[in-house]
């Protein structure tokens, strides 16, 4: 079964979250893998092209692609 394409959302401004950067969070990044195994990472603004591009990247990799 593959894995589906990250889903970026909105951070709820209720519960502050953290980007690795160590800058707020604005977004959540969504990402369904293969494995069944759901993942929830939050990235600020600057980070989250890079970090949606690593994840579609290692999807590609774990699907065979």
């Amino acid at each position: 079964m593959a894995s589906s394409r990250p889903n970026v959302v909105p951070v709820d401004p209720a519960v502050p979250s953290q980007c690795l950067c160590g800058d707020p969070a604005d977004f959540i990044i969504e990402t369904h893998w293969f494995s069944g195994r759901h993942s929830r990472d939050p990235v600020c603004g600057r980070h989250v092209s890079e970090v949606v591009g690593a994840i579609t990247k290692e999807q590609a990799r774990r699907d065979g692609g």
